[in-house]
């Protein structure tokens, strides 16, 4: 009787246990259906990515609650979910372009690459190869101004345009007895230091100038001298000795000068290059002339060739009067008008000098003052480069640059090829190329003829 009474009492504890269970099993269910609930109607849980990623969540975490078709149907949307999010990430890093396409039409090249580097018999250069296949390939463009630079040529490249360097401030040159200083910028190490055109660079900190090109002597002073920089130079047979340091240097793009012509005074301003610091120089030196009561301006762009298309644009603004135009930019077919939007104008007579290489930036300024500010443009056509050109830079600190857009002057003419007629067209005289001077100088002399008229 005793173990009857006992194997009753085991079975009612199962029982109980097994109730149990389904009560809190039942409670779990519940608990989890008002986390749904609660999810559901959640700003997120509302939206339709909410509700997928909510379906997918709750199916996998509570499994058992879900028929095989259910698993099966989520787990089919969440593959199809992970490729479509890795295709998108991919598209991302493509630049938008379907990467799976441009996998397929650069398979060639890899191929001939992994080709000639798992099989040819010498030694190869790998970033030469990829190099000459770039260069191949902006090439096939067929237009003379998208191009790839190597870093090198980039970083030079750089310094021009940006007008700002890390140096002493002068530029040097190759001669038999060392290396001569052609010219020192004003207010840099150099200028401060005392150094003057036509020294002759013996050693910069114990290297010996007749031991190294200028590229390389440059690029020590630039790059690699630490601290003070010790230079000895021959000045008039005498060694001189100069302790510098390098700073961040402007590299000067305008020259200026003043003439007299008419019982007038005219100021006259020669332009090297549009860089970043060119409007600024320009705007600083002409307020100067201007200081010094010159009654009209001649621009010299001779032999520019060019610069940044906002650097001319700024340079334009301080000479015309407001709601001019500068230029038009074209692309397909629609055409975007640039004017001046400043409040400061000249009213003098205003000169351009231009000729054959005069081109790009040089062409923009040179058909300002001829269509919107009336003035003269003399020498002899421009270059014709009628064209805008964007850089992309890439990692290893090359770039390539690459035509995006046609520029026509301010009356809506393309100039590509064609170049800009000059107002008053002067070939250079002969006298010049064997002694240049201002006074044999017959276009700069034009020019002032006609501005003090």
């Amino acid at each position: 009787m005793k173990v009857e009474n006992g194997n009753k009492k085991i079975i009612e504890y199962k029982k109980i246990i097994k109730e149990q269970k389904k009560k809190i099993k039942l409670e779990k269910k519940e608990i989890r259906r008002q986390r749904r609930e609660k999810y559901r109607k959640s700003k997120f849980g509302k939206t339709i990515i909410g509700r997928f990623f909510g379906v997918i969540f709750f199916i996998f975490r509570d499994k058992d609650n879900y028929s095989f078709s259910e698993m099966f149907v989520t787990t089919i949307a969440s593959l199809l979910l992970g490729f479509f999010a890795c295709f998108s990430i991919l598209t991302v890093f493509s630049g938008g372009r379907n990467y799976f396409k441009m996998v397929h039409d650069l398979g060639k090249f890899y191929d001939v690459y992994n080709t000639l580097i798992s099989n040819y018999n010498g030694e190869l250069s790998h970033d030469k190869l990829i190099d000459e296949a770039i260069v191949g390939m902006v090439s096939s463009v067929g237009d003379v101004y998208t191009s790839y630079n190597d870093s090198k040529t980039t970083e030079d490249f750089d310094q021009l345009v940006s007008g700002t360097y890390e140096g002493i401030g002068c530029t040097i040159q190759k001669v038999e007895t060392g290396i001569k200083v052609v010219q020192v910028y004003e207010n840099t190490p150099a200028s401060k230091a005392g150094l003057k055109e036509n020294d002759i660079i013996k050693t910069v900190d114990n290297i010996k100038a007749l031991e190294v090109s200028v590229d390389k002597l440059s690029d020590y002073i630039k790059n690699d001298a630490k601290g003070k920089i010790n230079i000895v130079v021959l000045r008039e047979d005498k060694e001189l000795t100069f302790v510098l340091e390098r700073a961040k240097v402007e590299i000067p793009s305008i020259v200026t000068k003043t003439f007299e012509k008419n019982g007038k005074k005219i100021g006259y301003i020669g332009i090297s290059i549009f860089s970043s610091v060119t409007a600024k120089q320009f705007e600083d030196k002409l307020v100067k002339l201007e200081k010094d009561n010159i009654s009209a301006l001649v621009i010299d762009v001779r032999d520019n060739n060019g610069g940044y298309l906002s650097s001319v644009s700024d340079v334009a603004s301080i000479l015309l009067p407001k709601g001019e135009v500068i230029y038009q930019v074209q692309s397909g077919k629609k055409t975007e008008v640039t004017k001046d939007k400043t409040s400061t104008k000249r009213d003098y007579p205003i000169a351009v000098l231009t000729n054959a290489n005069s081109a790009s930036a040089s062409e923009i300024l040179a058909a300002v003052i001829k269509e919107s500010y009336g003035g003269y443009v003399v020498g002899t056509k421009t270059y014709g480069k009628g064209t805008v050109q964007q850089v992309k830079r890439l990692d290893d600190g090359s770039m390539i640059k690459y035509t995006t857009q046609n520029w026509l002057t301010p009356n809506g003419n393309w100039i590509n090829n064609v170049g800009i007629e000059p107002t008053h067209k002067i070939e250079l005289n002969q006298e010049f190329y064997k002694k240049p001077s201002d006074d044999v100088d017959n276009q700069l002399q034009k020019a002032l003829e006609l501005v003090s008229e």
